[in-house]
């Protein structure tokens, strides 16, 4: 019976070495593939022409409005060919964030599939289904995982420290309309207790009141001045000080 009783201890454990080791092989193979494909996105957006920003002028002077969103249409076509969901592509200078940004009709598909919408534990960087235009949008939201790898959003609990925040202030999304630039303001810890999120405003008063309170919350100040004439973008992620938090980082717009 003993005999008996330790080989079955012992299939056991084997049984959850193999797992374990099945599931870190997972874990693995997804991190690269994920990098496989963001290192694609990549490839195709820089090989593209350069931004309006970049060449505004020519010898007939200002590019319109109208030229300019072409332009981003065509550097976009690419992207599009492999996935028409992307809206924009999401940049901090200086770090691994770096991702082409997807929309879909709910906030659940881009959680578990990458860009190829292919069943992924990393997911897509993606944008709240409720957003329409970041050009009109007051508040656009933008979700990722927080990867133990650093990948995805993982480095932006990086930004808990106020010094890494002092060097990468600022946030560039490129849409298929326009390049953008943000001015990161505030940065804090949002637990379940804090009921406070919000995606539409009832009126200026609504989001005046809403501003002064997420500035109040940033866990250091940045000396940042905010008002209801900005719009605001906000970059969410995981955080484990406590059960089901979120990290969050509030930006202005700049440009």
């Amino acid at each position: 019976m003993k005999t008996n009783a330790r080989k079955a201890i012992l299939f056991i454990l084997v049984a959850i070495f193999l797992y374990s080791g099945y599931q870190l092989a997972l874990y693995l193979y997804d991190g690269y593939k994920s990098n496989q494909l963001n290192d694609r996105m990549r490839q195709q957006i820089e090989a593209s022409q350069l931004t309006p920003l970049e060449n505004s002028g020519d010898e007939q002077g200002e590019l319109t409005a109208e030229q300019i969103k072409q332009q981003y249409q065509a550097r976009f076509h690419r992207l599009h060919e492999i996935n028409s969901d992307i809206v924009g592509w999401l940049r901090i200078e200086n770090t691994s964030i770096d991702y082409p940004v997807l929309q879909s009709n709910d906030n659940d598909f881009y959680l578990n599939h990458n860009v190829d919408k292919q069943a992924s534990r990393r997911g897509s960087i993606f944008m709240d289904y409720r957003n329409t235009s970041i050009r009109d949008d007051i508040h656009t939201v933008i979700y990722g995982h927080h990867m133990k790898d650093g990948s995805m959003f993982g480095e932006l609990a990086k930004y808990k420290d106020a010094a890494y925040y002092r060097e990468h202030p600022m946030i560039t999304f490129e849409s298929i309309e326009e390049a953008t630039a943000w001015e990161i303001f505030s940065v804090y810890i949002y637990s379940p207790d804090d009921q406070f999120f919000a995606y539409e405003f009832a009126d200026q008063q609504d989001y005046e009141a809403y501003l002064q309170k997420i500035i109040d919350k940033s866990r250091y100040p940045t000396g940042v001045s905010v008002s209801s004439d900005d719009q605001l973008l906000t970059l969410v992620t995981c955080t484990y000080e406590v059960s089901d938090a979120r990290f969050i980082i509030h930006a202005k717009r700049v440009l």
